[in-house]
This record gives structure tokens, C-alpha cells and sequence, in this order.
């Protein structure tokens, strides 16, 4: 059974932004330097999806505050070249639509009807945008058990909690999950930069890059399938994570 999610919180972050926090486990659902500059920098932003034209196809896990899908929305709906946005994200424990006051608009208005229709649900959710451009589909359930029925995505936003909060979702198995997610010049961005991540990166099978981290934090890490995908990001020598 699903844990109450009484103690989760609006939290203001620095940029102005919201996010969550959650006062049992004293951690921040998104950055609190800045929710929405994190999000906008390491995801849409390091995963090159801003760049595309056409269909945006978005593979997630760790849907969390739905800070990473509004600001998708938003961006989708600022560039009149990208004709559809269809978003896969996975989080097995997601808050409920009174967890979200502060995403207005349309972006605010899909995330919460998604997690009205989650509940208690195990299968995916999926709700459409009146104009039937932008399709979310969530999955209430553990990654292991997330069928993500994707294999073209060009980006994919690793985004759960910290390793020492969420150890599973950090593993080569899980990368190996979101790497099958992957068109071959997609990316995978996140937040973090630790040696033990990206070594599993790399026995995953995929190629591993450092970007420019946002604001105070100096670096983040993008992966893909190919190390063409990469350009231009400074490729990071396999033989230093996984000596021979």
C-alpha cells in the first residue's frame, strides 16, 4: 500500500518557483535553489529537446511536483513547430491533484486531473489536452513494473529522488529500463554528477557526458545511446568508471 502523503507541502523555491517537500524524509521534490530553472536547464534544456521540430516524445521517471511536465507544456506551446507532445512518466508513489495548487493553466489543469485518475491505480492514466496535441500518460507504479510501451523518445528526464533517498531508481538495470525508452539520438539528463551514477550509466550501455550545471551546482550528466547524440557535451572516458 501506497504511504500518506500528508506531510508533503508546497515549498517556494528561490527562483520564485514551487515545488514540493516532504517533512518526513526531509527532502525537496525539485531543487530549492530554483524548481523551475533546474527543470527548464538539466531537462528540457540538456536533453536538446527544445531544439527538436515535428512530435516531442518524452520518456519520465520521477513525476513528482510536475514541474518538469508544465514546464514542458509550456515550452511545447511557446514553439508553433512542434505540432504534438506525448509524455510517459512514471512515479510510484505520485501526490494528489490538492498537492498542486500552485501549476495554473493548462499544464496545471492536466497534471492534476492525471493524478486524480491515479488514486489508487497500478495501470497507466492517461488524459489529452482539448486540442488532443499534448497526450500524459502516468504509470502509478514502480519502474520495474512500467511497461513504457516507448522506444522513440528524445528525451528521457531521470529525475527520482537522490540516491540515498531512492537507491533503486540509480541502478544499471534502471538504466538499462530507460535506455530501451531511447530513440538512438535521444539523451537521458540528470541532476546528478555522482561517480556511482554514471558508472551505471556506463554498464548500461550508454554513452556518458558532463554539461554545465545550473546556478550553483558546476555540473549535471547527460547520456545516449550513441555518443553522436552527445555533441557537443564533453564525452567522459569509460575506462575511468569501468577499468579494465
Amino acid at each position: 500500500m501506497k504511504k500518506p502523503l500528508s506531510q508533503i507541502v508546497p515549498f517556494e523555491t528561490a527562483d520564485g518557483s514551487y515545488t514540493l517537500f516532504d517533512e518526513a524524509r526531509g527532502v525537496h521534490y525539485r531543487s530549492h535553489h530554483g524548481a523551475v530553472t533546474e527543470s527548464r536547464h538539466v531537462f528540457l534544456g540538456a536533453t536538446g529537446l527544445l531544439e527538436r521540430a515535428g512530435e516531442w516524445i518524452v520518456a519520465e521517471l520521477g513525476f513528482g511536483a510536475a514541474v518538469n511536465f508544465t514546464q514542458t507544456v509550456r515550452a511545447f506551446r511557446e514553439r508553433p513547430y512542434v505540432e504534438r507532445l506525448t509524455y510517459h512518466t512514471v512515479d510510484w508513489r505520485p501526490v494528489t491533484p490538492d498537492h498542486l495548487p500552485f501549476h495554473d493553466g493548462e499544464p496545471g489543469d492536466l497534471a492534476r486531473q492525471a493524478l486524480e485518475l491515479a488514486g489508487e491505480a497500478t495501470a497507466p492514466v492517461r488524459v489529452s489536452s482539448q486540442d488532443a496535441a499534448i497526450d500524459l500518460i502516468l504509470y502509478p507504479t514502480p519502474w520495474e513494473n512500467a511497461d513504457l510501451q516507448v522506444d522513440d523518445a528524445q528525451a528521457f528526464f531521470h529525475d527520482p529522488f537522490a540516491r540515498n533517498v531512492n537507491p533503486e531508481a540509480w541502478t544499471a538495470e534502471t538504466f538499462r529500463w530507460a535506455r530501451a525508452a531511447l530513440r538512438d539520438d535521444g539523451r537521458l539528463a540528470t541532476y546528478s554528477a555522482a561517480t556511482p551514477v554514471r558508472r551505471a550509466m556506463f554498464e548500461a550501455g550508454l554513452h556518458v557526458a558532463t554539461a554545465p550545471g545550473p546556478g550553483r551546482k558546476r555540473e549535471i550528466t547527460v547520456a545516449a545511446p550513441t555518443a553522436e547524440a552527445l555533441d557537443p557535451f564533453e564525452l567522459l572516458p569509460r575506462q575511468k568508471y569501468l577499468p579494465t
